[in-house]
């Protein structure tokens, strides 16, 4: 299988807050990413999500004050088992992020994950 990654992907729990694009009212549900690249991230989700979702994500990289902040779109959801509980992924492409904060998020992937 070709692998069409345009952005190196790290590997690394990092916590993020997401919801609804657009809904003012609700509160940002909060999880931890399972990795992130300059393209997007996978994250642990705490409810289900559907592939064209819009959300709206705060992302705390470790030495950020603070969060990196997204428009992204789920790109594919599912539910598996693991040790017997169920364990919901999303991953995630950005759609709209500044440049200063994709900057900081290609700097993380690449300070972290080469060194």
């Amino acid at each position: 299988m070709k692998e069409n990654r345009k952005f190196i992907r790290l590997s690394a729990p990092i916590g993020i807050s997401y919801k609804p694009a657009k809904q003012k009212r609700r509160k940002p549900t909060l999880s931890l990413a399972r990795d992130i690249s300059g393209g997007g991230i996978r994250f642990l989700a705490k409810e289900d999500l559907r592939e064209g979702d819009l959300l709206e994500l705060e992302i705390s990289i470790p030495h950020l004050k603070e969060p990196i902040e997204a428009i992204g779109e789920v790109m594919w959801f599912s539910k598996t088992k693991e040790r017997e509980r169920e364990l919901r992924e999303a991953g995630v492409c950005f759609l709209d992020i500044s440049a200063e904060d994709l900057h900081q998020v290609l700097e993380y992937v690449h300070t972290i994950g080469i060194g």
